[in-house]
């Protein structure tokens, strides 16, 4: 009988242990739009985070609908991507899950318009960063400045390089975020934000992680292979796959 028992209480302990390893980690991509809707962004940053999914064995979930933060299944997720939503996207409930979520140690990813996303609400803006404030017309061809603050996110990019995209003005919410991407100004019109003027960065919040990017706005961005790169590695950081 004992070793029955044994045989059994290791079978057990087996399995646990095998489903704990065996289990992957999830990431919540949110595209709920209150305003502007990036159709080509969106289609293009489902496929790409769809396909790090598979490279990095995480699970990809899309939902655009509030209800999707409205109970305790969001914490079954290690990290959201607000991929361009815009404007109100949570009700009061989802505010307070969000917090929550976050508070507990989970990531935030914002995609180009989660800038533009929640502005009667603070802590998002304090979470993200930066709320939007204007842009330029079209999409034009700029110079980016990679910092050096953290390597892991940029080590793949040059110090200096370009890229056409959708360029945003932001009003910034938060001193304590750390740039990884700065805008060079003086090569395109439009900015506002002068000779400080991130693009990209990370911070840790509340307990949480978050990541943000201002590129994203057309499909183009989503097929660069740099870019492909730079939300890879902002994801893993999100889901706490570097410290």
């Amino acid at each position: 009988m004992k070793l029955k028992s044994f045989i059994v209480v290791a079978f057990l302990s087996f399995n646990v242990f095998s489903q704990n390893k065996n289990t992957k980690q999830r990431v919540l991509i949110y595209t709920y739009t209150d305003g502007f809707v990036h159709h080509d962004a969106i289609k293009y940053g489902l496929k790409l985070i769809d396909s790090l999914g598979v490279k990095n064995d995480f699970n990809v979930v899309h939902s655009d609908t509030k209800e999707s933060f409205m109970d305790k299944k969001l914490h079954t997720f290690d990290a959201v991507i607000f991929l361009c939503t815009t404007l109100n996207v949570l009700d009061e409930l989802g505010q307070d899950n969000l917090k929550s979520f976050i508070q507990s140690g989970k990531g935030f990813v914002g995609i180009h318009a989660a800038a533009d996303t929640e502005y009667d609400w603070p802590w998002y803006g304090r979470l993200v960063g930066a709320y939007f404030q204007s842009h330029p017309e079209g999409t034009p061809k700029a110079t980016i400045h990679t910092t050096s603050n953290n390597t892991f996110f940029t080590s793949h990019l040059e110090k200096k390089w370009e890229i056409k995209d959708e360029w945003y003005n932001y009003n910034f919410r938060n001193l304590n975020i750390i740039p990884l991407l700065m805008l060079d100004e003086n090569t395109y019109e439009g900015g506002i934000n002068g000779d400080n003027h991130p693009i990209t960065w990370y911070h840790e919040f509340e307990g949480g992680k978050s990541f943000y990017t201002g590129l994203g706005h057309q499909k183009e961005t989503y097929e660069d292979a740099r870019f492909q790169k730079l939300l890879e590695n902002g994801i893993l950081y999100a889901i706490n796959r570097i410290k």
